[in-house]
């Protein structure tokens, strides 16, 4: 637990400064790049307990996660027009047709090319590689675009995952009587799940309704609601606005508990504790950020969900 809590300290100590530090913005990206490669070959290395897989693989798969990361961000280029991904596809005259829909079908036709030059690479082969990239590659393409959103959004997001996580142990401690999945991650219960689900809800929800109240610290004096910029929350009533703050939190947060449940289920199935062993205490970078990861995923369907109804921003 000591070594725990002492790398959870040292993570906060990097990331944080990393994510809202403006003048970071380019260690944001580099460091987003790195986890999405890390997190590539902690699931090949996963893959690799039951059938050895040739290094050339790895790099490959490791490519084409990148490929569909940056496929990601280039689709919400009018905000992440800054990011070096994109800064990239522009030196490389790509960012005017590489799409996520071009990135899946480029991966799908490269995977069956594999297939067929590589007799030993089989249909089931095709499947986890394809699991790998597509989340690994959308998860980490979904951080990256809500940072370039704005900070709130990923402050907000983890705040929710955090918090989830640490009243989801407290309450499955104390209350905890009823399993939840009790071959996936045997320790969970319903009682912690459903107080850890409340804890967030309430913070979270009240980020969003009362952001306006601060906003004028993070944004040079301006009051901005909390999706300003992004669809036209601000023509919500007070009701409107209250329903989807909780709503929204609480689909989080149950999002977050899922995408934990999916990495534990993963690691169960292949007979590992945990997918590394880069944060002691913590395990590798899916122990750490598999909530993160899922819901982020999430949170940003919601969001594009909400630009289209709503409308985009004037220049989109």
């Amino acid at each position: 637990m000591k070594k725990r809590i002492i790398t959870a300290v040292i993570l906060a100590f990097i990331l944080l400064p990393v994510v809202v530090i403006p003048q970071l913005i380019r260690v944001f990206d580099i460091l987003v790049y790195l986890i999405a490669i890390f997190a590539s070959i902690e699931l090949v290395n996963m893959y690799s307990k039951e059938k050895p897989i040739h290094p050339v693989m790895k790099i490959i798969n490791a490519f084409l996660t990148i490929l569909l990361m940056m496929s990601i961000i280039n689709y919400f280029n009018y905000y992440c027009g800054d990011s070096l991904m994109l800064m990239l596809l522009r030196a490389l005259h790509m960012d005017m047709f590489l799409s996520p829909a071009v990135a899946i079908i480029s991966i799908f036709v490269i995977m069956m090319a594999i297939m067929v030059i590589n007799p030993s690479y089989t249909v089931a082969d095709v499947g986890k590689f394809f699991i790998s990239i597509t989340y690994i590659g959308v998860c980490t393409g979904a951080v990256t675009v809500l940072r370039y959103f704005g900070v709130r959004f990923v402050v907000y997001l983890a705040g929710i995952s955090v918090f989830t996580d640490i009243f989801a142990l407290v309450f499955g401690m104390t209350l905890g009587k009823h399993k939840m999945a009790p071959v996936t991650s045997p320790k969970k219960t319903w009682e912690g799940a459903i107080g850890g689900t409340a804890v967030a809800t309430i913070s979270g929800a009240l980020v969003i309704f009362l952001y306006p109240y601060f906003s004028k610290f993070f944004h040079n004096g301006q009051t901005i609601e909390f999706f300003d910029g992004i669809f036209r929350y601000n023509e919500f009533t007070i009701v409107g606005k209250i329903f989807s703050a909780i709503t929204l939190t609480i689909f989080l947060s149950v999002c977050s508990q899922i995408g934990d449940l999916l990495a534990s289920k993963l690691k169960r199935t292949y007979g590992i504790k945990d997918y590394s062993n880069i944060f002691p205490g913590h395990g590798g970078v899916l122990d750490r950020f598999d909530s993160l990861f899922f819901a982020s995923t999430v949170f940003l369907i919601f969001l594009l969900i909400e630009m289209n109804i709503f409308g985009w921003p004037i220049g989109a």
